[in-house]
């Protein structure tokens, strides 16, 4: 990864007044270690991708009382996968930050069907109230993911995130479509 070129070329997107940061288009070894993290239950998967994360972008500044959470995938899903992919990067990318790493959303099992292959519409109108904070937020939110496609997963999680009170959100992913 490092001798292709992948590290190091940060991209920012503006999500309804929040920065989301991804380090690279959705291809080549970053996407076959997503691929791999998340469909094959591979967790070491989850360790190299968060160590390409690092170092984080000149502009991108996360205080100390930063927490790190995630996309919560339905519970469904997570047993047919044998794997929190979303938490098991959040987890290790939050180490290497030393950073706490919390669920902070709950995602409701409300017959929403998997993003893949759906427009940002669909997907935004797929994912309506799905997610719920899961307790109050005073402190700045870092929410981690592994690909930003349209952003309308991360604009659900923020809305969430908002109602539950957090004032300074930050989305990062690996890769962006």
């Amino acid at each position: 990864l490092r001798s292709s070129g992948m590290l190091y070329a940060w991209d920012r997107r503006d999500l309804d007044g929040i920065d989301a940061w991804s380090m690279r288009m959705h291809e080549g070894i970053a996407r076959q270690l997503i691929i791999s993290l998340k469909h094959h239950a591979n967790a070491c998967a989850a360790e190299e991708l968060a160590d390409i994360l690092l170092p984080l972008p000149d502009d991108l500044i996360l205080s100390p009382d930063t927490v790190v959470t995630w996309v919560t995938m339905p519970e469904g899903r997570r047993r047919e996968r044998c794997v929190d992919h979303g938490r098991l990067l959040a987890e290790a990318f939050a180490r290497r930050l030393e950073l706490p790493c919390r669920q902070l959303l709950l995602r409701r099992e409300d017959g929403a069907h998997t993003q893949e292959g759906l427009n940002r519409v669909k997907r935004t109108e797929n994912l309506r109230n799905s997610y719920a904070p899961l307790c109050s937020v005073s402190f700045p939110v870092l929410l981690v993911d592994d690909v930003l496609t349209t952003g309308a997963t991360a604009l659900r999680c923020i809305e969430a995130l908002r109602k539950a009170g957090a004032k300074k959100i930050t989305v990062l992913t690996v890769t962006h479509a």
